[in-house]
C-alpha cells in the first residue's frame, strides 16, 4: 500500500472534522444520505466501472514477477486472462439464467494440468462475497455452452476449476476492513481470497472529470491531508462533485421530460456551486443546501408526472392483451412492453402541447391544471392507440410453443 498522506492509514480513516457526515472520513463512505445524493449523479457505477478498468490494464501490463495478481487459490499461476464484462452478451445470458457474472475468468496450471477460475474486480471489499467467485458459478458459466467458451478456446478435458479471488484496490479502507471484522459493514471473505492492486488518487479520479469542482470543493474544507495524494479523500470529494452534478441536473432538466438528451456542463455546475458558497459552508453543508434548492424542483417534477401519468388499469390491459393472443395463437406480448409503447404516444402529446417545460415554471398551479385537463381531453383516443399497439406487438408475436427470440 502507498502511503502518500503524512497519516497511518488508520489516522486517516479515522481522521475528526466537522466538514464530513458523520464526523470522520470513514463514517462518511457509510452516510446513507451522502451515498444517496452522490450516487443521484450515477458515483458508485462510475467507481465500479472505472476500477474494472484498472484491473483490466492490470491483467493486460507486462508482468514483471508472479505477483498475487496471478495467482489462484491453490497456487496455480494464471498465464491468460479474459474479461466477461466487455461482451454484453455473456452479462444477459447470466442474468436470464440466474448466475454470477465475475469480471474476468484466469487460465492456468498447476501440477501440469489447466485451470481456470474466476476473478471479480470489487472496489469495495465488504461487498465481495466468495459464492461470486466459486467454482460453481465458472462450471454454471461453461455449461451455458458457446457463449463462454468460444471466450477461452482450447480448454483441456480434465481441465480442473477452483474458486477464484477477488480484485481490491490496495489503500486504507480495503486494508481495515480485512482487518477488523466486526460490525455491520466488514469484510466477510479471508485475506487469502483477495488479491490488492496498488493505485494512487490520481491515476483512479483523473479520467473521471469535474476535476474543476473537486478541487473547489476540497478548498471549502482546507483539510491537512491532500485529495490528490489520498484516494480516501480524493473519492470524498469525487463523490460530493456527483452529488452536485445530481442537484445541478435535477434543478435544470425539463419538468415535463420525454427522450430528452443528457448534457453535463461542468462549467455551469462549478459556477453555480460558487453562487451557492457566498455563505461560509464546507462542501457538504454546500451539497446539502444545493439539494434543498433542487427538492423543490423534484416535487414539481413528481406532481407533473402524477397528472399526466397513463390513466390505464392494469388488470383491463392485460385482459386485452390475453385476449387478442388467444385469438391470434400466440405467446402475449409483454404487458410492460405494451404499457410503454402505449405511454410513449401520450407524453409525446402532451409535450407537443407544452414543450418540456424548464424549471422555475410560471404559475406552476395554473400549469397543472392546464395540463390535467388537456391530459383528460386525449381518453377518447387511448383505446384507439391501445388497441392498435396491442395488434402490432401480436402481429410479431411467437406463435404458441415456440420460444420468443431474446430482445436485445
Amino acid at each position: 500500500m502507498l502511503l502518500t498522506t503524512g497519516l497511518t492509514p488508520d489516522a486517516e480513516l479515522d481522521y475528526a472534522s466537522s466538514a464530513f457526515p458523520g464526523g470522520t472520513l470513514l463514517a462518511s463512505v457509510y452516510d446513507r444520505v451522502y451515498m444517496q445524493l452522490s450516487d443521484r449523479g450515477g458515483a458508485s457505477n462510475m467507481v465500479g466501472d472505472r476500477w474494472a478498468d484498472l484491473c483490466a490494464e492490470a491483467l493486460a501490463g507486462e508482468r514483471l514477477a508472479e505477483g498475487d495478481l496471478w495467482r489462484g487459490e491453490g497456487g496455480a499461476i494464471a498465464d491468460s486472462s479474459v474479461r466477461l464484462d466487455d461482451i454484453p452478451e455473456i452479462a444477459r445470458t447470466a442474468s436470464r439464467h440466474k448466475l454470477q457474472n465475475p469480471d474476468f475468468l484466469m487460465l492456468g496450471d498447476l501440477a501440469d494440468r489447466q485451470v481456470l477460475w474466476a476473478a471479480d474486480a470489487k472496489f469495495s471489499v465488504d461487498t465481495a462475497r466468495s459464492k461470486q467467485v466459486s467454482g460453481d458459478v465458472v462450471r454454471a458459466l461453461l455449461d451455458l455452452g458457446d457463449t463462454v467458451r468460444r471466450l477461452v478456446p482450447g480448454l483441456d478435458p480434465d481441465l480442473a476449476i477452483h474458486d477464484g479471488v477477488f480484485l481490491c484496490p490496495d489503500y486504507a479502507l480495503s486494508h481495515r476492513l480485512l482487518r477488523d471484522r466486526r460490525g455491520p459493514r466488514r469484510a466477510t471473505v479471508k485475506h487469502h481470497e483477495v488479491r490488492l492492486i496498488e493505485v494512487t488518487s490520481n491515476q483512479f479520479l483523473h479520467p473521471l472529470g469535474q476535476a474543476g469542482l473537486q478541487s473547489f470543493l476540497a478548498g471549502l474544507d482546507s483539510l491537512p491531508i491532500n485529495p490528490d495524494r489520498s484516494l480516501m479523500l480524493g473519492l470524498y470529494y469525487f463523490r460530493l462533485a456527483r452529488a452536485a452534478l445530481g442537484c445541478w441536473q435535477d434543478q435544470t432538466a425539463p419538468l415535463l421530460a420525454h427522450h430528452d438528451p443528457f448534457t453535463i456542463d461542468e462549467a455551469a455546475i462549478e459556477n453555480e456551486a460558487r453562487a451557492l458558497a457566498t455563505m461560509k459552508t464546507s462542501a457538504w453543508g454546500l451539497v446539502q443546501r444545493w439539494n434543498d434548492v433542487a427538492e423543490v424542483v423534484r416535487r414539481q417534477r413528481t406532481a407533473v408526472d402524477q397528472v399526466t401519468s397513463l390513466p390505464i388499469n392494469g388488470k383491463q390491459l392485460r385482459d386485452q392483451i390475453v385476449l387478442a393472443s388467444a385469438a391470434a395463437g400466440v405467446t402475449p406480448p409483454s404487458g410492460t412492453r405494451v404499457r410503454r409503447a402505449i405511454g410513449a404516444w401520450y407524453r409525446s402529446r402532451i409535450r407537443e402541447q407544452f414543450g418540456p417545460v424548464h424549471p422555475p415554471a410560471r404559475n406552476f398551479g395554473g400549469l397543472l391544471e392546464e395540463m390535467g385537463q388537456y391530459s383528460r381531453s386525449l381518453q377518447p383516443e387511448i383505446g384507439q392507440v391501445t388497441k392498435r399497439v396491442i395488434n402490432e406487438m401480436v402481429a410479431e408475436a411467437a406463435p404458441l410453443g415456440q420460444e420468443p427470440l431474446a430482445s436485445p
